[in-house]
């Protein structure tokens, strides 16, 4: 077969591929960027199937059908070339993994987060119906779990109503046999749209089951005898969604119901408790059981979430590679939530002032539906700590929790900036580009910057540096706003910035490649440090990602070509340049990609527990653990121990030299979100000895660490 690592092209249309997806059986899916960088999943067909012409009729029906459907939980198309060499589909890219992999590494949802699922999927059928068209491959593999809902994707065996014949490709019947409907398999039927609604009823039954309502241990030739001759397994499906589930999986499609009332599963999510009748609406069922539900997220249109997961939050494996290309995912348990604001016992810190009283917060009384997928993160600030969640929302809290302002920030700022502050002021996204707010919220100035993107950066002496549009860097004085310097890069795009005192260090990358990324220091003017851009070492095998800097270097991490793991560490000292001055240090076991550093010491880490640290610098692995966390969040140094928390909320303690944790707090377990299974940010842990901690259940807490209890052997 042919390697398409080296013969997938470096641009496609007007759009640079930036890296390799994954691959499925008939293509490679890449994430790519528009000139005005929004991101895309562009599906490339291989070249072994693109001169079949067979399949290439099959790929014109694919981009014809996704064409045509635009509803909300579908995943719009943005352009194609079904008839180019090779052929490819570009679509949004949907930054959130597959129902499949939810349930294999989570285990199955809860009750009311299944009903909404269905709802959502019998909205994105009803949608798709509407254009006319019969989905036919509705699975768990099809069903991605973005930040504002699911999204159904990949329409390359779908009909026209119209032309309900059975597909078969050289004698096969083309689908997923535990999730398609008797008459897609016998061929002794029309496949209209009851085919979908048989497959919504099988993918709702997995949801929450974790298995096939017709499983047969793998066998798929045993799984479709039993799809057309035996009654499904529903068991394990909780009684307030067994009937509808069973009417879904009707052998006799007229008996199945239509689309439009499974939309009633709806109610479940929200607690309604009663079963979905959908020919009698007025039937009631049992209560809701008592259950690990986690909520997907509102998708009403006041509710509906506006995030976007940044696709380097916990990735272990890649993941829901068909027509939307896919994102990552990565599971941390689930369990009863229902947290809302509250404060609990008293305790001593080291704060000599005052008495300090720990705190808690439901971020959705901030608006915030999934903190742990929607970029939501804290830093400290003065007294208090400033939160935000990319640029479309900026809170600064108290050092109790209350709220001194709130600003909100454009719809469609999904990846940011972050606020920043400088303790008197902060400065957060507006809809004309960034806003500086005094600590009470009221406005202070503005900065006309409409395409502001990337980071915002404080530099040492006054200084505000922020990227306007794909290749610029603009600086400014924090005193008045005045402009303070420009930098400009063309033919590139920045593609990560980084700052440490009154330097700067920006990456850029070959605007028709994608490739060749370049480094350039640059001072609190704009103006270059060195005499030409610095390029990474020879060996490096992958992808680098700018991690941080300090005084001395800058840090990398190596991602995996062929998967985004992380694989070595880099080090860039900054007083040269060239080729000497890199330091490149392999990790024993591959990390996920979101390592940290601190005094020198990078701590790859990954959401299983273990960590590595490295002396970036000696270019030596200093220790290598299995810390005994689980479901951890990236760690926050100080003081001499590593702070993380897991996936109940708890805060440990690690000792930096390393070791497993060897004190922890109790567990805030929140209510988790859909996609509360990334990973949480790194705990703030102040020079008062407070920590804040954002969970995986939506929850931001504040707790002495001199709180913390001594951990029990064998870790959480």
């Amino acid at each position: 077969m042919t390697d398409d690592r080296d013969t997938a092209p470096r641009r496609l249309g007007e759009y640079v591929l930036e890296r390799r997806l994954g691959g499925g059986g008939m293509g490679v899916v890449h994430l790519a960027r528009t000139a005005g960088g929004r991101l895309l999943a562009v599906k490339v067909i291989r070249p072994e199937y693109a001169g079949d012409a067979g399949f290439r009729a099959r790929f014109r029906r694919e981009v014809a059908a996704a064409r045509r459907v635009s509803g909300a939980f579908t995943a719009p198309v943005v352009d194609a070339d079904p008839d180019g060499d090779p052929p490819w589909l570009a679509t949004l890219y949907v930054p959130g993994g597959s129902l499949t992999d939810r349930v294999e590494d989570g285990g199955p949802l809860g009750t009311g987060e299944a009903a909404r699922l269905g709802a959502q999927l019998a909205e994105a059928l009803r949608d798709i119906h509407r254009c006319g068209l019969v989905h036919r491959d509705l699975k768990p593999g099809n069903v991605l779990l973005a930040d504002d809902g699911v999204r159904l994707i990949d329409f390359g065996i779908s009909r026209a109503l119209a032309d309900s014949r059975r597909l078969t490709e050289q004698g096969a019947v083309l689908g997923s046999p535990p999730f398609m409907a008797p008459e897609q398999l016998t061929g002794g039927g029309e496949v209209t749209a009851a085919a979908d609604v048989f497959a919504l009823g099988a993918v709702v039954a997995y949801a929450v089951t974790g298995r096939s309502p017709f499983d047969a241990d793998g066998d798929p030739f045993a799984v479709a005898y039993r799809v057309v001759h035996e009654e499904p397994d529903l068991d394990a499906v909780p009684g307030v969604l067994r009937d509808t589930v069973a009417r879904c999986l009707a052998k006799d499609p007229e008996r199945r119901p239509p689309v439009a009332d499974l939309l009633r599963l709806g109610t479940v999510a929200r607690g309604g408790g009663g079963a979905v009748a959908p020919h009698w609406p007025d039937a009631a069922g049992p209560a809701a059981e008592e259950r690990r539900s986690v909520p997907l997220p509102d998708t009403s249109p006041d509710g509906r979430t506006r995030r976007r997961r940044r696709w380097t939050a916990g990735v272990t494996a890649l993941v829901a590679l068909a027509v939307a290309g896919g994102g990552v995912w990565v599971v941390a348990p689930w369990d009863d939530g229902g947290t809302a604001a509250r404060e609990t016992q008293d305790a001593e810190t080291r704060d000599e002032a005052a008495e300090f009283r720990p705190w808690e917060l439901d971020l959705r009384d901030l608006g915030v539906l999934d903190a742990a997928t929607g970029g939501f993160s804290c830093a400290p600030a003065d007294d208090g700590l400033l939160c935000s969640a990319g640029g479309q929302l900026t809170v600064l809290l108290g050092p109790d929790g209350t709220e001194r302002f709130r600003h909100e920030g454009p719809r469609d700022a999904y990846g940011g900036p972050t606020a920043v502050t400088d303790g008197g002021a902060v400065y957060a996204r507006s809809d004309k580009g960034v806003v500086v707010l005094g600590p009470d919220g009221a406005e202070r100035g503005e900065i006309d910057a409409p395409e502001a993107a990337g980071s915002l950066h404080l530099l040492a002496g006054g200084t505000l540096a922020l990227r306007n549009g794909d290749s610029t860097l603009r600086f400014y004085r924090t005193d008045g706003l005045a402009p303070a310097g420009v930098w400009e890069a063309p033919g590139r795009y920045v593609t990560a910035t980084a700052a440490h005192g009154d330097r700067l260090l920006v990456e850029t990358r070959d605007t028709a490649s994608g490739g060749a990324p370049e480094l350039m220091l640059l001072d609190p003017a704009g103006r270059p440090l060195w005499p030409v851009p610095v390029t990474p070492p020879p060996e490096t095998a992958g992808a680098l990602e700018l991690i941080g800097m300090d005084g001395g270097a800058a840090y990398f991490q190596e991602l995996d070509p062929e998967v985004p793991v992380t694989t070595a560490v880099l080090r860039l000292a900054l007083d040269g340049g060239g080729a000497d001055a890199w330091t490149r240090t392999p990790l024993p076991v591959p990390a996920e990609p979101r390592g940290v550093v601190a005094d020198g010491t990078v701590y790859a880490s990954s959401l299983n527990g273990r960590v590595t640290a490295v002396d970036a610098a000696a270019g030596k692995v200093l220790w290598d653990r299995d810390t005994g966390v689980r479901v951890m969040s990236r760690p926050a140094a100080r003081d001499g121990a590593l702070y993380v928390s897991d996936g109940e909320g708890r805060l440990h303690r690690l000792p930096a030299d390393g070791g497993t944790a060897d004190r922890r707090g109790a567990a805030h377990p929140g209510t988790p979100g859909l996609g509360s299974d990334g990973s949480a940010p790194a705990p703030v842990v102040t020079d008062t000895g407070v920590a804040y901690v954002v969970t995986l259940g939506n929850t931001l807490y504040a707790t002495p660490v001199d709180a913390l209890a001594e951990e029990d052997a064998g870790g959480s």
